[in-house]
């Protein structure tokens, strides 16, 4: 058995010390994650409503994705374990500095924009924060539909010099929470963009307005952006879903990130417990798989 799933089984022993009752939903627990003596399990997530087997659905308010729960249900057991991420998070800056982290996964579909979102979201509750939320998935964005904004002009835009940093910044429905969308890259690559010099000069800029910035990313080992564009942030936290993601390939997004010197804040937990008895990750899902997928999206004709 891999150091991940022990890391996995240690979380759920302490969680079932501490709650005495088995729950759908996993708590928010501190552990070694395994994937590196130096990073850490710092948060937990449980499914958002839409999730979850045999609730109602959310309904739907001018147009946001239900996945947004503390929007939706502030008191939830899931908007609570997001703000046990947030604890974590701010307790890493005893100074109260400004703060700009990348929150990234192994491979697709591991939740990482919604944890982006819904972590932003949660930031914002604090009212002397202001907050950012930026998609840095050229590719696959995903935030400015789940927000039920425009997706352009956005990021890309303003990198590629179409447009003005202060243009793209749009208000949510959430206080002290700003927008920025993924953009249209018009056919440039999207790593090509990224390495601008610009675009360590918008950061600059971000950094100075706001309080603490989320950017979601691609996924880590399917392609090269989030080792550029985490080198412009303060750390990475990566997104593991339990039941899901290949310990291998989280281990190489792990190797990625090192080799790119790029500080790794930890790794959070999303999805459900295991089954009475059982504990660790899907092995079944193939990482090579994952890659093609996804390699396959992003290198379409415009890509090259």
């Amino acid at each position: 058995m891999g150091r991940i799933a022990d890391a996995l089984k240690r979380a759920e022993q302490e969680r079932n010390a501490s709650a005495g009752s088995s729950s759908q939903c996993t708590g928010a627990q501190t552990a070694h994650s395994g994937l590196n003596p130096a990073i850490r399990t710092i948060g937990s997530i449980a499914p958002t409503p839409a999730e979850r087997d045999g609730s109602e659905s959310i309904a739907l308010v001018e147009g946001l994705s239900e996945s947004l729960v503390p929007y939706f249900d502030r008191s939830s057991l899931v908007t609570e374990q997001y703000r046990s991420l947030r604890t974590r998070l701010l307790s890493q800056n005893p100074n109260y500095e400004h703060r700009v982290f990348a929150i990234t996964s192994a491979v697709p579909k591991e939740g990482k924009s919604v944890t982006a979102l819904n972590l932003s979201a949660v930031l914002s509750e604090i009212s002397h924060l202001k907050v950012l939320v930026v998609d840095g998935d050229f590719r696959r964005g995903s935030l400015a539909k789940m927000l039920n904004q425009e997706e352009k002009p956005g990021m890309a835009e303003v990198l590629a010099g179409e447009a003005t940093y202060p243009e793209v910044i749009r208000s949510t429905p959430i206080p002290n929470l700003k927008f920025i969308p993924a953009g249209d890259k018009s056919g440039r690559p999207a790593a090509e963009l990224w390495t601008e010099a610009k675009a360590r000069a918008i950061f600059e800029c971000i950094q100075n307005d706001f309080h603490y910035t989320i950017v979601d990313t691609p996924p880590a080992t399917t392609v090269t952006d989030v080792g550029i564009i985490g080198q412009l942030c303060h750390g990475v936290l990566i997104v593991v879903r339990l039941h899901h993601t290949d310990e291998l390939a989280a281990k190489r997004a792990v190797r990625l990130l090192e080799v790119n010197n790029i500080p790794i804040l930890g790794c959070t937990l999303v999805g459900r417990d295991s089954p009475p008895g059982h504990y660790g990750y899907g092995y079944g899902y193939s990482y090579y798989n994952y890659y093609r997928y996804y390699d396959d999206y992003a290198n379409k004709p415009e890509d090259k």
